[in-house]
């Protein structure tokens, strides 16, 4: 019997999935945890196998929770329970090496599903467990897997001593793996990466799914490198019926140089997402480069931005897929026109500003070379960018506008004038927007605010009328009762007398 965790603050949530597991008959034994301290502590108690967590929690996210698992040494398979809207964690998921998700709301197929391949992979992983010591993985030239290890932490962090690998030349490429196959049969497979590459290698594990490999050849040539992990992907395919994502990256001499490749590498990672089928991409002096056209995974890249506001991610991404169309031929011009047209206009779509985008596209058509298209998107990128912190610094002043109010409402001096004097701006300014963003004045906003706590103060208090005016911010009772009638239809002592 193997045991899962469910993490999740909702406890409908929990018992859901733990009726799910019961229905289906899977044999685990069933934890709970309702946020990310809580499962850790039960990680301290038990041995936990499967991992199966919300995104939004309190204390802490699921993605936090799975680092600090990891970090752990606690290894169990790792499953992220998440709504379709949810892509940015997804992004971080994948470089923790999480690839189970459960979606929101649960299909009942893809549950029964997931968990038997979730229920396989643990299988395999007792099983690798247990014959341990035959499934070991020897690389050679380095004592053993902790060696290796040493230079990945290196790669990722600058510590530890590795002047072992000094004078050593490196070609790093990195596989990742969309199929449990490659984990089921991996001694198998182990061996077919060195029939393909050699033996002059070190092979690193980034998780069940990510495998690094560097080369130690001294010379390998761009054709050469291209053939091997074409065939590496055709191996997979063909007898492992597993896609694979393969990242190689330059021929690098010093130490240095594989850090900043290995982080360029990884960083391409995140295209894994926008293509299911088995991909090549070459990190070729900073530029992408694919066996067929990789404009489209640039293209995607850039959506998913927009859809998060992220400005700046959908700027790098222009310039990156700006960078591959100069340097790749067979591109014509109407071609790049109309691309990066139809791209910019399903951005403004998104990001809802669609005031200029006439103009650009006329302009975009009328461009001389890919150089003005590209200073014509990136200058509209900018203009996008201030427009959306413009319009958060218009959201705040109203926020502390009415904060404002919340707290002086008592005060009788309160105004439209004090309020903007506080904000440092003007009257007429701070009127205007307050009146966009919420529909009424701030007039009118100052005393629906003072009535409705004249309201409450009836309801709960025996004090004066007059005493009550005053404590909302009317030194006038005859005009605080006024008001109170045309806001309410009551005179406050009509009102008060209804109530009880």
């Amino acid at each position: 019997m193997y045991s899962i965790l469910i993490v999740d603050d909702k406890r409908n949530e929990r018992e859901g999935i733990a009726r799910l597991i019961s229905r289906y008959e899977f044999d685990l034994q069933v934890y709970f945890a309702i946020n990310g301290e809580e499962a850790l502590e039960v990680f301290e108690k038990q041995t936990i196998d499967i991992l199966l967590t919300d995104i939004q929690m309190p204390l802490m996210t699921g993605i936090e929770l799975i680092e600090q698992v990891n970090q752990r040494g606690w290894n169990p398979v790792c499953i992220i329970y998440s709504a379709y809207g949810e892509f940015e964690y997804a992004q971080n998921a994948i470089r923790l090496g999480v690839i189970q998700y459960l979606l929101k709301p649960i299909n009942l197929d893809e549950f029964k599903k997931l968990f038997q391949e979730v229920l396989a992979i643990c299988e395999e992983k007792r099983r690798r467990m247990d014959e341990q010591d035959k499934l070991k993985r020897t690389l050679k030239n380095v004592q053993d897997e902790k060696e290796a290890r040493k230079l990945l932490v290196y790669l990722e962090s600058e510590e530890g001593d590795i002047s072992e690998f000094e004078n050593t030349t490196f070609t790093p490429i990195l596989i990742f793996s969309y199929s449990i196959n490659v984990i089921k049969y991996w001694e198998n497979y182990e061996q077919e990466i060195h029939n393909i590459f050699g033996d002059e290698l070190i092979l690193i594990n980034r998780g069940e799914s990510q495998f690094f490999i560097l080369l130690k050849e001294n010379e390998i040539s761009e054709k050469e490198l291209i053939q091997k992990c074409q065939e590496m992907i055709d191996v997979s395919r063909h007898k492992y019926q597993s896609e694979i994502f393969i990242v190689a990256g330059n021929t690098v001499y010093t130490l240095q140089k594989l850090k900043i490749e290995y982080m360029q590498i990884i960083e391409h990672l995140d295209y894994h997402f926008f293509t299911l089928e088995s991909t090549f991409l070459y990190n070729k002096n900073g530029v992408l480069r694919k066996t067929s056209d990789i404009l489209p995974l640039y293209l995607k890249k850039i959506i998913t931005y927009a859809t998060l506001e992220d400005y700046e991610g959908m700027r790098e991404e222009f310039v990156k897929a700006f960078q591959y169309v100069e340097k790749e031929e067979g591109f014509s011009s109407i071609y790049i026109k109309y691309t990066f047209s139809e791209i910019i206009k399903k951005c403004c779509e998104i990001l809802h500003q669609e005031d200029q985008l006439l103009q650009l596209l006329e302009e975009i058509y009328c461009a001389h070379s890919i150089l003005d298209i590209k200073v014509l998107i990136l200058n509209m990128l900018e203009i996008m960018s201030k427009y959306r912190k413009k319009k958060i610094d218009q959201n705040r002043l109203v926020l502390m506008a009415k904060h404002i109010v919340e707290e002086r409402y008592s005060d009788c001096t309160l105004s439209v004038s004090s309020i903007s004097e506080n904000l440092y701006v003007s009257a007429a300014y701070l009127s205007t927007l307050f009146k966009m963003d919420t529909g009424q004045t701030l007039v009118k906003y100052i005393c629906h605010y003072r009535m409705e706590k004249a309201k409450d103060m009836l309801k709960r208090t025996n004090l004066k009328i007059s005493d009550i005016a005053q404590q909302v911010g009317y030194a006038n009772t005859s005009y605080f009762i006024s008001l109170f009638k045309n806001h309410v239809g009551y005179s406050p002592a009509k009102y008060r007398e209804k109530i009880i």
